[in-house]
């Protein structure tokens, strides 16, 4: 993955360095409605989300990350309670969008360590 996004108010420490080793850029946003708003302008590979924000719940930051860029691989981190599932669960948003995953810091770990 060349170019990630990296969405949450607040980053933990340990995913920044983790993402930053992957020797890809990433663009850190503070809110599901940025990430949108870069996503229109820019290309992404990937979407870690860590939480959305205020104006945009979960699904509805991964439904619009998914109609502007469907390739775009979204994973949200699961062992980050910061994320406000809204009206839909996580499991829902997962199912309806096929490159959605969730994972805990660990699998994110292993999976680029697999890539």
């Amino acid at each position: 993955l060349e170019q990630i996004m990296l969405i949450g108010s607040t980053i933990p420490d340990p995913l920044m360095e983790l993402l930053l080793n992957t020797g890809s850029s990433v663009t850190k946003l503070a809110s599901g409605r940025t990430a949108v708003s870069h996503a229109h302008r820019e290309m992404f590979d990937a979407a870690v989300i860590v939480s959305t924000g205020e104006e945009m719940d979960l699904a509805e930051t991964v439904f619009n990350l998914r109609d502007i860029n469907s390739s775009m691989q979204v994973i949200i981190l699961s062992d980050c309670a910061d994320v406000s599932e809204g009206a839909i669960p996580t499991e829902a948003v997962v199912r309806f969008v096929p490159n959605a995953k969730i994972m805990s810091m660990q699998e994110l770990k292993a999976h680029f360590e697999l890539s």
